[in-house]
């Protein structure tokens, strides 16, 4: 939208350049030249947004991807943290399961121990020994089966003592593993929980970074661009009023609000009576004060559309109309060649022109005689 306002001055400064009466050849050497050096600017910046645009949009790619991959992490995250669950339920269960043997290895410890002192004064060194060195539960029945001690009653105690403590040590392992699982499944579960904040800090990071370069630069072209309008303004302004200026003042004081042929001069037209003269012109073209005056009007005004009238004094006005735009206002005074609006074909009209009337006592007379 900036580009195609700007190309459309461009084009404008051009319009006027060739349709003027006489050829403007005034100084724009100095706002001409500023304007090449703003467009080079302009262009930089521009190549610049493009590649910082293209950076982002590869690194927003990169995030929508990392936030894919970070999705995944936090399932197996979840899962983890269901296993961690049922891998603590399960210690529990595996403590309780040992808390309960060891209170019935508390039950039977006493007349264990005594079966024990009884054996070893009766000379059962060899049945003790095969009842307290064994290594696994089986081992254990299967030594009191070979020495027939199994069903005595004098042994019964310290058989149940002997299982009991082989319990506790299979529980007390199981429970070792258990533990370390959990301690297992911890640190996966804390390596995945770093990988997914360490990575999604750096791209979000180097996204804000990207985002902060990509405004100050769409700033700067923004600041460049007005730069640029308000030199092709000044541009078109010093050529529209260098283009009346060469035209020369009237001897009442006039100059011409517009550089360009007439299109339809004062007096009958197509069976009625043309109050004016029709100065041509291109849309956006600026149009000057013929002579210093308040405006007493800018705004509509019937089928001229878009008018501006100047009281001159002593009776005079000056109308200006079918603009496109106004760069003035009613009740301000302008001065001689100041830009009071622009070209256009706004109310009854069948091209881009300036309507242009001179008024004594707000009669219409002929424009001519009062212009150089």
């Amino acid at each position: 939208m900036i580009e195609g306002r700007h190309r459309r001055r461009g084009a404008i400064a051009v319009t006027i350049a060739a349709t003027l009466l006489i050829p403007a050849v005034g100084s724009v050497a100095g706002p001409q030249k500023k304007l090449d050096k703003n467009e080079r600017q302009l262009e930089q910046v521009r190549q610049k947004i493009e590649a910082q645009s293209s950076q982002k949009e590869n690194l927003s790619h990169r995030v929508d991807r990392l936030n894919a991959y970070l999705t995944k992490l936090q399932l197996q995250i979840r899962r983890l943290d269901e296993q961690v669950k049922g891998v603590e339920s399960d210690l529990r269960d595996a403590q309780a399961r040992i808390d309960e043997t060891q209170a019935e290895i508390d039950k039977v410890e006493g007349i264990a121990s005594a079966q024990a002192v009884d054996l070893y004064k009766n000379g059962g060194t060899e049945t003790l020994d095969a009842l307290l060195d064994s290594s696994s539960l089986g081992e254990l029945d299967q030594k009191a089966e070979m020495i027939g001690v199994a069903a005595r009653q004098n042994t019964q105690a310290l058989i149940k003592y002997g299982r009991l403590s082989q319990d506790i040590v299979s529980l007390n392992e199981a429970l070792f593993e258990k533990k370390a699982e959990l301690t297992k499944k911890l640190d996966s579960r804390s390596v995945l929980l770093a990988e997914q904040t360490d990575k999604s800090a750096i791209y979000h990071s180097q996204l804000e970074k990207l985002r902060r370069r990509l405004h100050i630069s769409e700033g700067k072209e923004g600041d460049l661009v007005a730069v640029q309008d308000d030199l092709n303004d000044a541009i078109v302004e010093h050529q529209a009023k260098h283009a009346v200026a060469v035209l020369g003042t009237s001897s009442q004081g006039f100059i011409w609000p517009l550089n360009g042929a007439i299109t339809s001069p004062y007096g009958p037209r197509w069976g009625s009576f043309h109050p004016g003269i029709d100065i041509d012109g291109v849309t956006g073209q600026p149009i000057v004060a013929a002579k210093e005056g308040k405006v007493i009007l800018a705004g509509s005004y019937s089928g001229y559309g878009n008018a501006v009238v100047i009281d001159l004094g002593g009776g005079y006005t000056t109308v200006y109309g079918h603009m496109s735009a106004f760069n003035t206002s009613t009740g301000a005074y302008v001065k001689q060649g100041q830009v009071i609006g622009y070209v256009g074909c706004t109310g009854y009209c069948t091209g881009d022109h300036l309507h242009f009337e001179v008024r004594i006592n707000d009669q219409d007379v002929d424009p001519m005689p009062y212009l150089p």
